[in-house]
């Protein structure tokens, strides 16, 4: 599991959210359960500077972008890339999955759609309610 917040995304986060430095953003997935979901362009995110349950931490720009332990069997074995568009009302997720030993970065980040089908989720199912 990999985060990765382009520069635009960045700033459109710290323009909306009036962010500094130390600050906070948690990623999550938009479902109501572990099942029928679907990984596509649009997820949640809110300002929470609370990292005791971080999972997976990207500092970019001094800005805490994390995902929590709740959150993490959306994101299990995909790397997930946030980027932001001139004019667009909000950022835009790309999923990819893990690739066994090949580091992923923006600048290589093929961005293939996934979903539940992906098994991404399966690693977490003992934790669903």
């Amino acid at each position: 599991m990999k985060l990765i917040i382009t520069n635009s995304a960045s700033k459109w986060f710290q323009d909306n959210y009036a962010l500094k430095p130390g600050d906070g953003v948690r990623i999550y997935g938009e479902t109501i359960q572990p099942r029928d979901v679907h990984h596509g362009s649009r997820q949640g995110f809110a300002p929470e500077r609370d990292l005791s349950n971080a999972t997976v931490i990207e500092k970019k720009d001094g800005i805490n972008y994390h995902i929590n332990f709740n959150d993490s069997w959306f994101f299990s074995g995909l790397v997930t890339l946030i980027d932001y568009q001139n004019n667009a009302q909000y950022p835009v997720f790309f999923f990819q999955r893990e690739e066994n030993g090949q580091v992923v970065t923006a600048d290589n980040f093929i961005g293939e759609n996934v979903d539940a089908t992906t098994g991404a989720s399966s690693k977490f199912e003992d934790y669903w309610e």
